[in-house]
């Protein structure tokens, strides 16, 4: 499990505590999910499978006669292309401007090509967030999260994308602050919908667990973004190799910081088992 033994991290015994509390660096978190993956590989299937949808998928964007564009991420010189969401980068993009006036046919084929992406790529990420949290998620938890995931895709695409043109260093260094700071307290959000919590619990749960851990979840979007981009440049492979090896630590490393943080939160594993037993009486 994350941050066990072996991983670097610094354990503080606190009284009334059994446990010790874990503080995981970036570097902690991203070995502790590269550890997690190499003992269940199992984990890197679902982010595989997606992987394998799109690279057909932009090769489908290609070829058909519905216009598409190349990923905006994939013209810039260097790029954090992270999403709150695990996904990987494909390297096509469709605008819903290319929507506009298609016959009947058209517009069912692409509109069924950009819904299946997403729908993937959220039952990917929720399969793999719930084994790694070994977490029982109903279908409930599993709408809300795909919900999530639709407004996070769909309202850049509706407001025409968030590119914007810096013209000097210090707004740079600010747009860049600001981001971090918003993409950070959102971090946990995939855990915590994965986990059962309604929306507005999990966003006020992910800015609340966030605290304290900014610098290490900062890193983290930062060196994650960076390899969404990187491999998505990769000629004709760019975006399988994005979404299979990218995507899989990704959501292992949401749940690895979630689950240092519930071991910070919860004085012993005793109270997980009541508040299991809790929850089983209630949906009986």
């Amino acid at each position: 499990m994350p941050g066990t033994e072996g991983d670097g991290s610094e354990a503080v015994s606190s009284p009334g505590h059994p446990s010790p509390t874990t503080r995981l660096s970036t570097l902690d978190v991203l070995k502790s999910a590269l550890r997690c993956i190499r003992r269940d590989p199992v984990l890197a299937v679902p982010f595989a499978v997606v992987g394998v949808l799109v690279s057909l998928v932009d090769w489908l964007r290609q070829h058909d006669s519905v216009p598409m564009v190349p990923t905006d991420a994939l013209s810039q010189s260097v790029s954090v292309n992270y999403a709150v969401f695990p996904q990987g980068t494909a390297r096509t993009a469709r605008h819903i401007g290319a929507l506009v006036d298609l016959e009947t046919r058209y517009l069912l084929w692409a509109v069924g090509l950009e819904v299946l992406v997403p729908l993937a790529v959220g039952i990917a990420g929720w399969v793999t967030i719930t084994r790694v949290l070994d977490t029982h998620s109903g279908p409930r938890a599993l709408s809300r999260y795909l919900v999530a995931l639709a407004a996070v895709i769909s309202i850049p695409q509706l407001l025409g994308g968030f590119s914007v043109d810096i013209t000097g260093f210090l707004f740079g260094l600010l747009l860049l602050a600001v981001a971090l700071f918003v993409l950070t307290r959102l971090f946990l959000l995939p855990a915590l919908l994965v986990t059962g919590s309604g929306f507005v619990t999990a966003l006020r749960q992910s800015y609340r667990r966030s605290r304290g851990q900014g610098m290490t979840i900062a890193g983290l979007i930062i060196v994650i973004g960076l390899a969404y981009w990187g491999l998505a440049t990769v000629p004709v492979a760019g975006g399988f190799l994005s979404t299979a090896v990218v995507a899989p630590v990704h959501a292992v490393a949401v749940g690895t910081v979630f689950s240092t943080d519930s071991r910070e939160t919860a004085p012993s594993p005793a109270d997980h088992i009541e508040s299991r037993d809790a929850r089983s009486d209630e949906s009986q």
